[in-house]
């Protein structure tokens, strides 16, 4: 709750904080002095705490063969408060073993059997290396003048049950049109979530190795309230400026931010939409969880598609490859430049790429007493070594230290030597 705080309340030297505009702009709107109800094709409050409740009580329960169908609107969590044909369907950029042929899959095919063989939680970092928008979102984006990107992920069990709730990391960009008034260039419209306030996204723990994933990108109206805000809030124009991060906060604390959001955005316009949804990143959190619901992930690149545009992409799963986070015709020339390739590919489809690292979670080392610390006498010498005398400094540890990838089958408890 206290490192969530920090992006909420740190005040810069020009500016107010975050809750302190958020708290103005609401208390605008009841004095009738703000400026009125944002226009929208979503209604963000109901989106919002729909969210909220989905992440504290996620839905496990078996749905078929992974979910839903690719070319029909999906009936997705959330009914109706869910934007239906912005709903994301996840595609792997996929290297097969057999030919090495790289192309695009839908992230529902991937096999258990590919997922990590590891028993104990992971560590997880997400980046976002791309966004393309079709031309009808790019000439909605010219009209309304601002996005909002938001990235959450939602741990499903406690890392320390019974002592510890479950904990959540969000991170969130604003992004707004360049000098032209138009859409930024492809280079700028990269992110790294861990910039975003203490967003620490490049170091959540998923304890069991599941948890929860969601991805939103909306537009708020520039005559809207939410706008005034976050416009302030941001530090650069023609790219994804960070606006606020909240690390590791509990679920039940993030449940309560997502109202207060709500509740300010009000009506919004999706380009992309998703509620919480499960996600395995090993064997044995998928077969724990005797469903075929859920996302199974490895760590690579993925192409986050809205429902709308699939139908349009899947021709080309095989005739596309990714360069430098876009998509462009496979077998392109490696002289020209791959943001103009990108931006004028067929099909002309929105699209957010991003990449996913999954490695084991190591748990770091107790930090060293500055007082003098015994040898641990459990560690058995090398007999063909000499006794040495103990160190009058704090003894090296003799588990593995922080930031080293453990073997597979390292479980979490395991105490590491003095």
């Amino acid at each position: 709750m206290t490192g969530g705080l920090i992006g909420l309340l740190e005040t810069a030297a020009s500016e107010p904080s975050f809750a302190q505009q958020l708290v103005a702009a609401a208390a605008q709107s009841t004095d009738g002095g703000g400026m009125g109800s944002a226009i929208g094709q979503h209604d963000s409050k109901n989106f919002w705490d729909s969210f909220g409740s989905a992440a504290e009580t996620p839905d496990t329960a078996p749905s078929g063969v992974h979910g839903r169908g690719l070319f029909k609107k999906p009936a997705a969590a959330g009914g109706s408060a869910v934007a239906s044909d912005r709903v994301i369907d996840y595609y792997h950029y996929y290297t097969d073993p057999t030919t090495k042929e790289k192309s695009l899959r839908l992230a529902t095919s991937i096999d258990p059997n590919e997922l990590m063989d590891h028993e104990g939680d992971i560590s997880a970092s997400v980046n976002v290396n791309g966004f393309h928008m079709a031309g009808e979102d790019r000439a909605t984006f010219d009209q309304l003048q601002s996005a909002q990107l938001r990235i959450d992920m939602v741990q499903t069990q406690s890392l320390i049950p019974n002592y510890l709730d479950t904990m959540a990391w969000m991170s969130m960009a604003g992004l707004f049109p360049d000098k032209t008034g138009k859409l930024p260039p492809l280079q700028d419209l990269t992110f790294n979530p861990s910039t975003s306030g203490g967003g620490k996204m490049n170091q959540m723990v998923l304890p069991g190795g599941s948890g929860q994933m969601a991805v939103n990108l909306s537009m708020t109206h520039k005559e809207s309230m939410f706008y005034s805000v976050i416009k302030s809030l941001s530090s650069e124009l023609g790219r994804f400026s960070p606006l606020i991060g909240l690390p590791a906060i509990s679920v039940t604390a993030l449940k309560g931010f997502c109202s207060l959001y709500g509740a300010l955005e009000q009506r919004t316009t999706f380009l992309l939409n998703s509620m919480p949804k499960p996600a395995y990143a090993t064997q044995a959190a998928r077969e724990s969880a005797q469903t075929g619901a859920g996302l199974n992930l490895v760590a690579g690149d993925y192409i986050l598609v809205p429902n709308a545009y699939s139908a349009q992409l899947v021709p080309y799963l095989d005739k596309l490859e990714m360069r430098q986070g876009y998509l462009v015709p496979k077998g392109s020339p490696k002289t020209t430049s791959v943001y103009d390739l990108a931006a004028s590919l067929k099909p002309d489809i929105t699209y957010l790429s991003a990449s996913l690292g999954l490695k084991p979670f190591v748990a770091p080392p107790p930090a060293a007493s500055k007082s003098s610390v015994p040898v641990s006498q459990t560690d058995t010498p090398d007999d063909s070594e000499p006794a040495k005398p103990a160190s009058k400094g704090p003894a090296k540890s003799s588990g593995t230290p922080s930031g080293t990838p453990a073997k597979s089958g390292t479980t979490r408890g395991t105490k590491p030597g003095a």
